[in-house]
C-alpha cells in the first residue's frame, strides 16, 4: 500500500414521425435562417471609412506584434513554469502564479490575483492485488517508472496516480472488462450475458470523458472502476518503442484526471467560492460526486488484470494492443482487491489576470484564458499554453511602450485548478457574471497550445471567417510554403467545415460560452497526446517531441493574439452570424435587397450594432439550463449526460430523444414525447430571443 503526503442528427428517423415533432423542428430551423440572413446582410454591408490621421493605426501595431515572436522566450517561459510538478492548492502551483504575476506586471499590464477557496482531493493511499484461484495474490505496482535521461521523472513531489473526487473505499470483486465503459458497451456485455452488477469495471481510455465512465458503470451496478491507457492508443501500438525513445507513453504510464461530473467548486454550485461564501456540506444531495471509488493504472498493470479474465471473448473492435493472447470479458475467476482513500479538503486557489485598457471602449472586454495547474510538470498540458500567453503578454507590452492602446479593453486570465473541474474560470465568471454577460465580447481559450503538429481550432460559428482568414495569413512551420489553414484543413475530421463546435466542457472555454453565452474560440496543436497527465509530460519530452524548435508555439502565439487583436481594434466586430445556418442544419435564401446604413462616423450607433453582435449569442442562454445539467444553459452547443466532453447540436433535445429511446416501443404514447417537444419549443424561444436582440427593437 502506497501513501503520499502533502453534430449529431437530431432526430432518428425512426421518431421524425410522431406527432408535433417535426414541424415544430422546422419551424425552430426556418425562423433560425430569416433572423441569420438579415444579420449577415447586415454585417456585410456596413462599411466605415478609415480615419484620416497622421498617427500610426491598428494595422502598423499589428505588424509591431508580427515582428516580436520570439520561440527563445517561449521555452525559457515554459522551462521555468516545468521546473517542479504543481497540483492546484500546492505550494509549487502558488510559486507559478507569481512567477505569471511578474511577467504580467513587467509586461505593462495592470495585473492583480484572483483567490479562491474551493473543495479539492488528493490520495492519502491506495493499493490493488489480485486473487488467482490457485490462491495465490499478486501486488499491483501502480507506479510510474523514472526513464533514463529525463531528471524530472525521478522528482519524489510527483503526485501518486489517482482519480480526483473519487470516494474512498474497500472492495474485493470480479473483474468485467467494459471497453471505454459506454452506455452502448454495457448493452452489448448485456448481450453476451455478462452483468456488471457488483463487479469491478475495467475499461479503456478514450472516446468519453472519464466521469462518465465511472458514472455509467454506477449505473450499471459496478462497485468500482479501474481505467487504463490501452497502447493501441497511447503507445504506437507497440510498434515504436515509448519515451525516451519515441513519443509513446512508456508500459507504466498512467493518466491522472478528475471524474467530478460537474463543473466549478463542488460545495459552491452557481455562486463563486470566496472566501466568506456559503458552503454547502460535501454530503448534500445537490452535489453530484462519484459514488464509486475509481483508480487509474498503467497499461503494465491492466495487462496482467486482463490475462486472468475468462468468460466470452471480447468482440473484435473491444481488443487493444496489450500484449495478450485475447481480450476476455470476464466475471472470473480472479478477484480483483481495491483499496483507496482520499483527502477531500477546502484549499486555495489563484487566478492571475492581466488587464490593458481600452482607449475608446474600455468597457468591452476581449479575453484569453490558459490554466496554469497540472497533475504533473505540465508542459504540453497546460503550460505551453501559459508559456504562450506569456509570450504575447510581453509583445503586448512592446506595443504599449510604442504608443498603441487597443480600442478595447484586453483581459488575460491564468487559471488555477482547471484540471479538478475547471473551478478557477468558473468561480471568476460566476463571480463576475453580469459585467461580462453585458461586456464581454469574446473569449479566445488554449489549454493544450502544442502536443504535435497539426492546427486545430474550436469556435462558436460567429468566429469561423475571421479564424479563417487569420489562419491563411501565418505560415505552417512543419510545411513550408504552406499556411496554418491549410494545417486546420488537413487535420480536420470535415475539410469543408474545418472549424470545429464548442460545448462540451473540456476546458476553461465553458463557463464563458456555456453559462454566459460569450462568443468563445479555441485554439490548439497536435491532437492525440500519449503523455496526457502522466509523469512524463514534462520539458524534455517537449523539447525532444512536441515541438523542438518551439516554432508551432510561436504560430500559437501569432495565432491566438492576432485573433485578439483584431476583436479590440476592429470598428465593426468581424462576427458572421450566417456560419449559425449551417450549423442548425438549413441554407440561407440569400436576400437580393442590400440594407443600406447611413452611420459613417457614428460612434454611438456603431457601437449600438456591435453591441447587438455581442449579445446576439446570449440569447442562447436559458436560465433553466439543459436537463440533469442545469448549469450548462447554452441551449444550441453543449454536452450530452452520457458525453460531457463532447459537443451536442441541440443537446437538450438529443438527451430527451436518448430517454425516450430507453422506453420499450409499446410503452410509448404522445405523452413520452411531450419532454421532446417541449425542449424543441425551448430552443424556439431561444432564437426569438435572438432575433429581438439584433432587431433592437420592442414587439
Amino acid at each position: 500500500m502506497e501513501s503520499w503526503n502533502p453534430s449529431q442528427t437530431l432526430l432518428p428517423p425512426n421518431k421524425l414521425s410522431k406527432p408535433g415533432t417535426m414541424s415544430i423542428l422546422k419551424l425552430c430551423c426556418s425562423f433560425a435562417l430569416v433572423i441569420i440572413a438579415a444579420l449577415t446582410l447586415a454585417s456585410n454591408a456596413i462599411q466605415f471609412p478609415k480615419k484620416s490621421s497622421h498617427a500610426a493605426g491598428p494595422d502598423h501595431y499589428h505588424k509591431l506584434f508580427l515582428k516580436a515572436a520570439s520561440n527563445d522566450s517561449i521555452a525559457k517561459h515554459l522551462k521555468k513554469l516545468t521546473e517542479e510538478p504543481h497540483v492546484a492548492g500546492t505550494p509549487e502551483n502558488f510559486a507559478t502564479a507569481d512567477y505569471v504575476y511578474s511577467v504580467f506586471q513587467s509586461s505593462g499590464l495592470d495585473t492583480h490575483f484572483a483567490d479562491y477557496e474551493v473543495l479539492l482531493t488528493y490520495p492519502l493511499s491506495r493499493s490493488l492485488s489480485l486473487s488467482l484461484p490457485e490462491g495465490n495474490t499478486l501486488h499491483l505496482k501502480l507506479q510510474e517508472e523514472p526513464v533514463e535521461g529525463d531528471s524530472s521523472s525521478f522528482n519524489p513531489k510527483v503526485i501518486p496516480t489517482f482519480h480526483a473526487y473519487s470516494p474512498s473505499g474497500d472492495v474485493s470483486a470480479k473483474i468485467v472488462f467494459a471497453n471505454y465503459g459506454r452506455e452502448e458497451d454495457y448493452d452489448t456485455l448485456r448481450e453476451m450475458g455478462v452483468d456488471p452488477k457488483g463487479a469491478i469495471v475495467i475499461a479503456k481510455y478514450g472516446k468519453i470523458f472519464r466521469g462518465d465512465i465511472v458514472q455509467i458503470a454506477a449505473e450499471a451496478g459496478a462497485v468500482a472502476t479501474i481505467v487504463y491507457s490501452d497502447p493501441e492508443k497511447y503507445g504506437g501500438n507497440r510498434t515504436e518503442g515509448y519515451y525516451p525513445y519515441s513519443r509513446w507513453l512508456p508500459p507504466s504510464g498512467v493518466q491522472r484526471g478528475s471524474i467530478y461530473g460537474d463543473i466549478g467548486d463542488p460545495l459552491s454550485p452557481g455562486w463563486p467560492s470566496v472566501a466568506d461564501a456559503e458552503r454547502l456540506s460535501i454530503d448534500d444531495p445537490q452535489i453530484n460526486l462519484p459514488s464509486i471509488p475509481s483508480i487509474p493504472i498503467s497499461a503494465e498493470d491492466a495487462t496482467i488484470i486482463l490475462k486472468s479474465l475468462n468468460g466470452p471473448l471480447a468482440p473484435p473492435d473491444w481488443h487493444g494492443a496489450l500484449d495478450l493472447p485475447a481480450y476476455h470479458l470476464g466475471g472470473g475467476p480472479a478477484i480483483l482487491n481495491l483499496h483507496y482513500k482520499s483527502n477531500h479538503t477546502i484549499a486555495p486557489i489563484r487566478n492571475v489576470i492581466g488587464l490593458i485598457k481600452g482607449s475608446e471602449e474600455p468597457d468591452r472586454y476581449v479575453l484569453l484564458g490558459n490554466h496554469r495547474d497540472a497533475w504533473t510538470f505540465g508542459a504540453g498540458d497546460p503550460n505551453g499554453g501559459t508559456a504562450t500567453l506569456l509570450e504575447i503578454a510581453e509583445r503586448l507590452g512592446k506595443l504599449l511602450k510604442e504608443g498603441w492602446r487597443p480600442r478595447r479593453s484586453i483581459v488575460l486570465c491564468n487559471w488555477d485548478a482547471e484540471e479538478y473541474a475547471l473551478i478557477g474560470s468558473t468561480e471568476w465568471v460566476e463571480e463576475n457574471y453580469n459585467l461580462l454577460f453585458s461586456s464581454a465580447v469574446a473569449y479566445l481559450n488554449v489549454d493544450e497550445a502544442v502536443i504535435g503538429p497539426g492546427f486545430t481550432a474550436q469556435a462558436t460559428p460567429q468566429l469561423d471567417d475571421l479564424i479563417r482568414d487569420i489562419a491563411k495569413e501565418v505560415e505552417d512551420s512543419d510545411n513550408p510554403g504552406k499556411t496554418i489553414y491549410d494545417s486546420l484543413v488537413a487535420s480536420a475530421t470535415d475539410p469543408l467545415n474545418p472549424i470545429e463546435r464548442l460545448g462540451g466542457g473540456g476546458s476553461d472555454f465553458a463557463a464563458f460560452v456555456q453559462h454566459t453565452g460569450i462568443s468563445t474560440a479555441q485554439f490548439s496543436f497536435g491532437q492525440d497526446f500519449p503523455m496526457y497527465h502522466s509523469l512524463y509530460d514534462d520539458y524534455k519530452w517537449m523539447e525532444k517531441f512536441g515541438d523542438p524548435l518551439f516554432h508551432r508555439h510561436t504560430s500559437m502565439a501569432t495565432i491566438w493574439g492576432m485573433t485578439m487583436l483584431k476583436l479590440v481594434d476592429a470598428n465593426i466586430l468581424p462576427f458572421n452570424y450566417s456560419t449559425y445556418a449551417d450549423n442548425l442544419h438549413s441554407y440561407v435564401d440569400v436576400l437580393e435587397k442590400q440594407l443600406k446604413v447611413e452611420m459613417e462616423g457614428n460612434l454611438k450607433l456603431r457601437r449600438s450594432f456591435n453591441d447587438h453582435l455581442v449579445l446576439a449569442e446570449r440569447g442562447f442562454i436559458d436560465s433553466d439550463g439543459l436537463p440533469g445539467n442545469p448549469w450548462y444553459k447554452h441551449l444550441v452547443y453543449g454536452p450530452t449526460q452520457t458525453n460531457k466532453y463532447g459537443t451536442t447540436s441541440f443537446p437538450g433535445i438529443s438527451d430527451s430523444i436518448a430517454r425516450v429511446n430507453k422506453i420499450s416501443n409499446d410503452q410509448t404514447d404522445e405523452n413520452t414525447w411531450a419532454d421532446v417537444q417541449h425542449e424543441i419549443w425551448r430552443v424556439a424561444r431561444a432564437i426569438d430571443r435572438v432575433a429581438l436582440v439584433l432587431r433592437g427593437e420592442f414587439t
